[in-house]
């Protein structure tokens, strides 16, 4: 906004509703500007309404938490449309290069180091929580804190297991029935955690060696990294069976 929208909705919100020659005098607005100003707030931003009845019309100023919205909205829609022309017109030329990206692969090694990862992240969720897994292990070490974050509002939760798990652990899957959304599957590997559909994610893969189990936790700082964990776990989840207790 510029100065002179900012100081003609101050003084509306300050003043209570104006017509335009005493809203120039009080907002030291120039009259010979006033009425473009006034148009813009009202046709455009859209902070202010014009009372058509009154002579002369007088200009209200709409509440700050209505206006608020109403910016973010606008501001949305613009970002939304610029996104896209960025998109068709930058991207192109960007890939046309082949340039490689050099990101940060972060190794988390050990079993208890990826599980103590694996609970914090479940701890940060808000609105949702994907667990793919293979191992029932780790099923069942994560319930109390799943459970937690089901307490305190995260409603979307989704567990995606192997058929086998169903067949040989369905005690455990009973109890996450009452807090989660079951499906199973074939050709599943290793374990996933993402939250906020796709905000955060966490990967753990295992492997023996030497008749030893050891673990290896994956995170990068890509951008990508997050909703590209989401998209693959709703790919899987949408093309499993329902658990059905």
């Amino acid at each position: 906004m510029t100065d002179y929208e900012i100081s003609i909705y101050l003084t509306l919100i300050a003043k209570g509703p104006m017509a335009a020659k005493e809203l120039s005098e009080e907002s030291g607005v120039p009259y010979s500007r006033i009425y473009n100003i006034l148009t813009q707030l009202e046709k455009e931003k859209k902070w202010i309404h014009k009372e058509e009845e009154s002579r002369p019309s007088r200009y209200f100023a709409k509440s700050p938490d209505e206006a608020l919205v109403i910016a973010k909205n606008q501001y949305n829609e613009t970002f939304d449309d610029h996104s896209k022309t960025i998109i068709h017109n930058l991207n192109p030329i960007y890939q046309s290069h082949d340039t490689p990206i050099k990101i940060a692969l972060y190794i988390h090694r050990g079993r208890n180091v990826c599980l103590n990862r694996s609970l914090a992240l479940i701890n940060l969720a808000r609105t949702s929580l994907y667990l793919c897994t293979t191992n029932y292990e780790f099923l069942d070490i994560f319930h109390d804190s799943i459970k937690k974050a089901r307490a305190r509002g995260v409603t979307d939760i989704r567990v995606l297991v192997e058929e086998e798990t169903i067949k040989q652990h369905k005690d455990i899957l009973l109890e996450y029935s009452e807090i989660a959304e079951i499906r199973y599957r074939d050709q599943l590997f290793g374990t996933s955690l993402v939250i906020d559909e796709g905000e955060k994610a966490f990967i753990v893969l295992s492997q023996k060696f030497f008749e030893k189990m050891s673990y290896f936790g994956v995170v990068t700082d890509h951008i990508a990294f997050g909703p590209a964990a989401n998209y693959y776990f709703s790919y899987l989840y949408d093309t499993a069976s329902e658990f059905k207790p």
